[in-house]
């Protein structure tokens, strides 16, 4: 799954990265968590890109849906429609996951090594039902790559820059985008259980650190 990330690049580099223009309200944020507006790369005609804000999670009478899997995206009833008309792309610098062993839940830190570090996850967006609120998104799912397994089961569907207009067009057929994604190379390392906490954002969150060094371990 995907319920916490990273997009901490500052808006002159993510706007020459992206080459779009970035709305007023973007800020770069080391903990981004469902219910927050954030970024995004949409088409409105399945043509042109723009980053806009939308609200990270569907609300609907049942649940509150920050993820779906890619596998079914296509067919489920609830995101069928999204698939074929409304993709998404959502750029990131890394992502939060937990191991749990069954007593404690090690928050790591998942990313790229390049240098820039930046990719997208590609999401399913929904068309605000007011003109007050924006557009909602779900971030897709696959099952993880060997080097995120021994943590946790599935990972978000992470895509390449140059297989945006694939994705966003609706060409990119969901084997292909899991396969793209089994590409990707990323890192882990632990981190600060600070993360837990969505009111801390700031840049120490993704250092690597140990039980040792975690600034809540150390109260003991």
């Amino acid at each position: 799954m995907c319920g916490r990330y990273t997009l901490h690049a500052n808006k002159k580099a993510l706007a020459e990265a992206i080459a779009l223009a970035l709305p007023d309200a973007y800020e770069p944020d080391y903990n981004i968590s469902p219910g927050r507006e954030v970024l995004s790369i949409a088409t409105r005609d399945k043509v042109t890109p723009v980053a806009t804000m939308m609200h990270w999670g569907l609300r609907t009478p049942q649940n509150f849906h920050i993820n779906a899997r890619i596998e079914t995206a296509d067919t489920t009833p609830r995101f069928r429609d999204s698939w074929h008309e409304h993709r998404c792309l959502l750029p990131a610098n890394g992502f939060y996951e937990w191991y749990q062993d069954g007593i404690t839940k090690q928050p790591y830190y998942i990313y790229p090594p390049q240098e820039d570090g930046l990719h997208y996850f590609a999401g399913l967006w929904f068309p605000s039902s007011g003109n007050e609120s924006p557009p909602s998104f779900v971030i897709l799912t696959t099952e993880a790559q060997d080097s995120v397994r021994d943590i946790h089961e599935r990972m978000p569907v992470i895509l390449k820059q140059d297989t945006q207009a694939a994705w966003l067009s609706g060409k990119l057929g969901n084997r292909d985008a899991q396969s793209l994604a089994n590409e990707i190379l990323l890192k882990k390392h632990t981190v600060s259980r600070r993360v837990n906490s969505v009111q801390n954002k700031d840049s120490r969150l993704i250092e690597a650190t140990s039980p040792l060094t975690d600034d809540q371990m150390m109260l003991f």
